[in-house]
């Protein structure tokens, strides 16, 4: 095994299509030549690197690849002969590659002669890690063997995969890995060979495996007279189904989504939050599911080495067997306001008691990282600096956490909203920051409290979080439209004028759509209309660049007529909280503002929307379809609500 002097391989240029824990990176011409990453996997580990396919000894001419499906890549080619005698290729093959390892390859005669041709799939794999070959090793092929119907290779460790194909291959060689059929065609007619993979795992823990059944939120139906809207949301819903894993075996209806393809296709607790949050107005199951797996693993003691505390919410929860991870600041906050969202949404009484523990000691844990002085910020470590989004994200977790002690008769409502409010009014104080653009908030505080003066993509998470005055929300709603931070395909990570920016900086300077569209859905909250639909707007003309498909991160060019954004090499797509981060922005464009505890849903939109009259129907309130329309001029419909639900318009 060799040492790449690149560690880091890219994917950016590839067909990614996932169907979790299985997936598959493919390049633009249906072959698999094992190059970089390219690829079979199942469970982050490489099954197939290589299927290179051959008619008549020769690679067919590529015609067309496209991801049809979030885990369905289908390409065309032709094969041409001399004696045609026509410009019309003679064979025309298509092949459909599945992520879960299955590819079905037709042959069709197109021409006007009987074909006799040979048939050959070149086989290669090195069983290798995905975290591996992005350290940078680059192993061999292993030996092939003869298997019924195909061919198997065995790794040192016990883990062993098999390819078979049917009908089965009329010659299997070991030596070069090959499969062969000769094959007779006749004019107008088809020749069809089914390919699968199949991998064990040796003797170790099992890790996640895929989610079965329907998705655990409802289909709505979204109509717009802007069409890219629809055509991101459903791109984004199929994705996230393509992403659901089951990581605990002990809880098989609670799926987490996978972090994104190809570089992190595992779950994590911030992710998983984050994706929970942004499909509530589809329902609370997938919300509970998420919200009851994490407690169930929530932390107990303490054990620096993984950073766990007693309840604070975990990061990565490893194989069965192995510990949990518990090192992301801000995963104990998303959980408790998740938790409050749910409920407002219509979490049902029996979940939201059986969850009430889990709250209790996720608030205790809050109490302690916030410090006892009313001045103090939550920091990363003891030593570590205060980031912007943390102080507001705990500041808004306190507030949720309140209001369900309030309504669950349990004590400590009253203290947990005063030290939310010490805290807003030292970060206003502490965080505020000025620049030739006019007033912003600092992106940190460095360990000696001093602000970090950079204009950033952090107070994206200021406005809809309610840590900020009336005039903290205005301040930022301009700075987030300044054409230092508006780069035109979204919101920049930091100020094109801070020294050393560049749109390509994974920490700074490049988009991330989940933060623009959480900055449009906050503003659209707070009343900054104009200002949210300008950032959306963004969004909307970078969608159909990515086919709908939002990368994880994208160059932060200013955005010029004729030019196209450029989606960073690293970046994982799809990405789980890119993927449904549109759905709460129509929800705060359309002005809904659920709180099932009371009994009513409030439906006030900010004003007419850019993108036109805006249809949400088959959303999901307190278990029930919920349909509103927002007309040209601005004013709310609701066509479908639960009976009894108070309406405010």
């Amino acid at each position: 095994m060799s040492v790449s002097t690149t560690p880091h391989p890219v994917a950016h240029d590839a067909l990614v299509c996932v169907d979790a824990p299985g997936m598959a990176i493919n390049g633009l011409d249906g072959q698999l030549r094992g190059h970089g990453v390219q690829g079979i996997y199942h469970d982050g580990r490489r099954t197939l690197s290589r299927i290179v396919l051959t008619v008549g000894g020769t690679e067919p001419e590529p015609l067309s690849g496209h991801v049809v499906a979030a885990d369905t890549v289908r390409y065309l080619a032709m094969r041409r002969f001399a004696a045609d005698g026509s410009p019309d290729p003679g064979l025309v093959i298509e092949r459909t590659r599945h992520a879960a390892g299955r590819e079905r390859l037709v042959l069709r005669n197109t021409g006007r002669r009987a074909l006799r041709c040979s048939v050959e799939l070149a086989l290669g794999t090195d069983l290798i890690s995905l975290d591996a070959l992005r350290a940078g090793h680059r192993p061999s092929e292993l030996p092939a063997r003869v298997t019924a119907a195909g061919l198997g290779w065995s790794a040192p460790d016990g883990t062993s995969v098999r390819a078979s194909a049917e009908p089965a291959p009329e010659t299997a060689l070991a030596a070069t890995a090959t499969l062969r059929w000769d094959v007779d065609l006749e004019p107008a007619r088809s020749w069809v060979v089914e390919l699968r993979v199949v991998a064990e795992s040796g003797p170790g823990r099992p890790g996640p495996r895929a989610f079965s059944g329907r998705p655990p939120w409802t289909q709505p139906r979204v109509r717009c007279d802007d069409v890219r809207v629809a055509a991101w949301l459903d791109q984004g819903l199929r994705d996230l189904r393509a992403l659901l894993v089951v990581p605990d075996p002990d809880l098989p209806t609670a799926p987490l989504p996978a972090a994104g393809a190809p570089w992190q296709l595992a779950p994590t607790g911030r992710d998983a939050l984050w994706t929970a949050r942004t499909l509530l107005p589809l329902g609370t199951r997938f919300a509970g599911g998420v919200l009851r797996l994490l407690a169930a693993h929530q932390g107990v003691r303490t054990r620096p080495r993984g950073g766990e505390d007693p309840g604070r919410i975990p990061h990565t929860l490893g194989r069965v067997g192995e510990p949990a991870r518990y090192d992301c600041a801000g995963s104990t906050a998303l959980f408790v306001t998740l938790f409050g969202e749910a409920w407002r949404w219509g979490l049902p009484a029996a979940e939201t008691g059986a969850l009430l523990p889990a709250l209790g000691r996720a608030l205790a844990h809050l109490s302690r990282t916030l410090g006892e002085r009313p001045g103090d910020f939550v920091r990363l470590g003891p030593e570590g600096p205060a980031p912007c989004e943390l102080q507001a994200q705990t500041y808004q977790a306190a507030r949720h956490g309140a209001a369900l002690l309030d309504a669950h008769g349990l004590p400590g409502a009253d203290a947990l909203r005063e030290r939310a409010e010490q805290l807003g009014v030292a970060f206003r104080r502490a965080f505020r920051a000025e620049d030739a653009a006019g007033e912003y908030y600092a992106a940190a505080l460095d360990p000696a409290g001093r602000p970090i003066t950079v204009a950033s993509s952090a107070m994206a998470h200021l406005p809809g979080s309610g840590i900020l005055d009336v005039t903290g929300n205005r301040a930022v709603a301009r700075r987030l439209t300044a054409p230092d931070l508006d780069c035109g395909w979204g919101l920049r990570g930091t100020s094109a004028r801070w020294p050393g920016y560049h749109p390509l900086a994974a920490r700074g300077g490049v988009v991330r759509a989940h933060d623009t569209c959480v900055a449009a859905a906050g503003l659209a909250e707070a009343g900054h209309l104009d200002a949210a639909q300008q950032l959306f707007a963004g969004l909307l003309h970078a969608a159909p660049w990515f086919q709908y498909r939002f990368p994880e991160m994208h160059a932060g060019e200013q955005r010029v007529q004729g030019h196209a954004p450029v989606a960073h090499p690293l970046a994982c797509r799809p990405l789980a909280r890119a993927a449904g981060a549109i759905l709460p922005v129509l929800v705060a464009f359309a002005g809904i503002r659920p709180d099932v505890p009371a009994g009513r849903v409030t439906v006030r939109p900010a004003g007419p929307l850019d993108i036109g009259e805006l249809e949400l129907r088959d959303l999901c309130v307190a278990g029930e379809p919920f349909t509103v329309r927002v007309n040209r001029a601005g004013q709310a419909i609701v066509e479908a609500a639960a009976e009894g639900m108070q309406l405010a318009i």
